[in-house]
């Protein structure tokens, strides 16, 4: 196992080395005069450096005074070293924003997990065990609601009824209008009520597939020869279900959750844009349509480091459920 997770560390670096290329390269394809107009923008603020020393160090900071090759050594050697300059659109270094606002989404995102994890398995199993019931039908119904279901739609339907309608939740932001006039406790009851309505919608858009996901295989499972032995051998369904079958169902679940770990990180993009909700997702967006090209790229390189990590999560996971799998 230690010899194979060092070949995947060393296999991820070199996929890492080439997916920072093609993101520098993108970025070089932006116009000269595009980075004029940046330092155009940031030498205009309040105390703010003259517009030609931004233009040298921008052009400095990201090699845009060379050629690709040479300046993607350059930015790469700065960013080895953690260095990735500051941001356009927010002034400030981008490691320092990304730390500002990355919890956000990381509790956002684990939540909605959570919630995820705790319906859809047990709902999946479920349907899998009462096949083309009533229970089957229902709970494959709301399996294809959550699958077809855009974010943008059913957050829009959320805000309109529990926000508009009924007053319940504010329709933006994470914090209410007296948040620093609560107690610690308080502040954190406050920001986990603005946060009811994205959870809500996480967990809902995510829930379908999984769900799906875990139905099929535990249907699969439950019609093999081995499940079918237990029983006749008066083995309960309680154990047949539970510690026969549901532990091969993890193989293949496994996969798909060892995928998610980029989505606990990178943040959802479009339901915190639309709660307004100050996240990596949200702030992404931001920079994204301001050009921000320092924060988008480092944003776009840690979303390759956590999908690198997730797939190497997943298979060393394959060893853990089920200890027929050895790697060598």
């Amino acid at each position: 196992m230690t010899k194979f997770v060092i070949k995947r560390l060393m296999l991820s670096v070199v996929i890492l080395f080439f997916v920072s290329m093609i993101i520098y390269g993108i970025m070089r394809c932006m116009p000269t005069s595009y980075v004029e107009q940046q330092a155009m923008t940031l030498s205009q603020k309040p105390g703010a450096k003259s517009y030609q020393e931004w233009l040298d160090q921008l052009n400095a900071a990201y090699g845009l005074d060379s050629g690709v090759v040479q300046g993607y050594f350059t930015w790469a050697s700065q960013a080895v070293r953690g260095e990735f300059g500051d941001s356009w659109y927010f002034n400030q270094p981008v490691v320092a924003k990304f730390s500002s606002v990355i919890w956000y989404s990381f509790a956002l995102a684990v939540l909605a997990f959570i919630l995820e994890i705790a319906v859809a398995i047990p709902a999946g199993i479920a349907a899998a065990k009462k096949q083309y019931s009533v229970t089957d039908y229902t709970i494959t119904v709301i399996a294809l609601i959550g699958i077809s279901l855009p974010s943008f739609f059913f957050a829009t339907i959320l805000k309109y009824v529990f926000a508009i309608k009924l007053g319940w939740f504010d329709l933006y932001g994470i914090v209410g209008r007296n948040h620093l006039q609560l107690s610690t406790v308080e502040q954190i009851l406050d920001m986990a009520y603005h946060m009811v309505l994205p959870v809500i919608t996480l967990t809902v858009v995510g829930i379908g597939s999984l769900m799906r996901y875990t139905r099929t295989n535990m249907l699969e499972v439950l019609n093999s020869d081995y499940i079918r032995t237990a029983r006749a051998k008066g083995v309960s369904e309680r154990r047949v279900v539970n510690h026969h079958a549901f532990r091969n169902t993890l193989i293949p679940i496994v996969t798909l959750l060892g995928g998610t770990l980029p989505g606990l990180f990178s943040g959802a993009m479009i339901t915190e844009t639309l709660f307004q909700i100050p996240g990596i997702g949200y702030t992404s967006y931001q920079c994204v349509i301001q050009g921000d090209i320092p924060f988008v790229m480092f944003y776009m390189l840690f979303s390759a480091v956590l999908i690198l990590s997730g797939n190497l999560i997943a298979d060393i996971l394959y060893a853990v459920v089920d200890p027929r799998v050895r790697v060598n």
